[in-house]
């Protein structure tokens, strides 16, 4: 979903002349009542929301790239959208992204792997919808006085309408399609994991390994099977010495019901002689949450490490609960849409220790397929 700024998200000033003009101060700055909660509803029927808007003003110095700024805070505070693209040019300068040109709505469908052929565009101006045309796309005109568009695809008065035309449009279309919106989810969630603390968590790793420390990983539900998969892979790849409570069903069924579970990984800690040369690693959706009695037994094994003095790391999503408080360096992998946190974050537990493992600061066994000739 494509959206134009000024008269479609936020307020056109309609001069005397009756031609519509984009806010120049920020004080003059206003989102139109209601964009919030009708782009929400893009959004919960699986649309990316990208808004591409012209901005000549900076070009002829009437619009200080200061206040432009502030006002696309604002309105990124208010509004959930995705991605923002901005052509800063005058159309006398003929650069290629100048609505109707197309380079802002050609160059969002190569970052998030959009098929423009089954997107919509929604404006206010011929620019707008001409673009969409050449694009491809399906182009929705909010019919202004000023709008001087003879064609489109479908002609409303209001966002509100334009959005209720979407979603009935759109009804059986591959546009809401779920397996295209997840792999779109995919590269946002890649994009917006944190590199430092990755780069900052392998030094850490090649530290601890490199005294002779162990590597602990826990887990419940699928990261329990994410954290025995990764047990295997560093001490195979890495040479990494590490172990995983759940992979000993029959010592960790003892513990829960000799001990009960939350305590069943801190005791199993202690019988394995954590110590302060020793990592925990933790795999968590919610990275645990002692105030809702979340996943106790991964905070009581938390609390286990930091009282030997032992580094705590994590790949957990949302928030990062528990773990993102207490840990060393916390992975936290970006929570996209409400319907699938539990999924990316268990996808993305496996693509970050691959990843640790892979790289030439752990990896210190070649692995089989790449070592082949090929």
């Amino acid at each position: 979903m494509f959206l134009d700024r000024d008269g479609v998200l936020a307020e056109a000033i309609v001069r005397a002349d009756g031609k519509s003009y984009a806010p120049t101060r920020l004080e003059d700055f206003s989102l139109v009542p209601g964009a919030c909660e009708q782009v929400q509803r893009l959004r919960d029927a699986g649309f990316l929301c990208i808004v591409f808007t012209n901005q000549p003003e900076l070009a002829n110095g009437q619009l200080a790239r200061a206040d432009l700024d502030a006002m696309h805070r604002q309105m990124v505070a208010a509004i959930p959208l995705d991605d923002l693209y901005v052509c800063p040019h005058d159309k006398s300068q003929g650069c290629p992204c100048h609505k109707p040109a197309t380079a802002m709505l050609d160059d969002a469908a190569a970052r998030w792997g959009i098929d423009l052929a089954t997107s919509y565009v929604v404006g206010d101006r011929w620019r707008d919808v001409d673009a969409g045309r050449a694009a491809g796309c399906y182009s929705i005109l909010i019919d202004r006085p000023y709008s001087a568009a003879s064609w489109a695809d479908a002609r409303v008065a209001t966002l509100t309408e334009a959005v209720d035309h979407v979603l009935r449009h759109a009804q059986g279309s591959p546009i809401v399609d779920f397996v295209t919106r997840y792999f779109q989810e995919v590269q946002q969630v890649a994009a917006g994991i944190d590199k430092a603390v990755v780069n900052r968590i392998i030094d850490l790793m090649v530290t601890v390994r490199d005294n002779g420390g162990r590597l602990f990983i826990l887990g419940v539900g699928g990261s329990a099977g994410n954290a025995g998969h990764a047990v295997n892979d560093f001490r195979k790849i890495a040479h990494f010495e590490a172990y995983a409570p759940t992979d000993n069903v029959s010592e960790l069924t003892a513990r829960i019901n000799d001990d009960g579970w939350d305590t069943s990984f801190a005791n199993w800690l202690k019988g394995s002689k954590l110590s302060a040369n020793d990592m925990l690693m933790i795999l968590s959706v919610g990275g645990g949450d002692p105030q809702r009695n979340v996943s106790m037994n991964l905070v009581k094994a938390m609390d286990a490490g930091r009282e030997v003095g032992a580094k705590i790391i994590g790949i957990v999503g949302r928030d990062g609960g528990y773990t993102a408080k207490v840990a060393t360096e916390c992975v936290i992998v970006p929570t996209i849409s409400p319907e699938t946190v539990t999924a990316h974050s268990e996808a993305f537990q496996a693509v970050v220790w691959h990843l640790f493992v892979s790289d030439p600061r752990l990896q210190a066994a070649p692995m089989k397929w790449e070592s082949l000739e090929q």
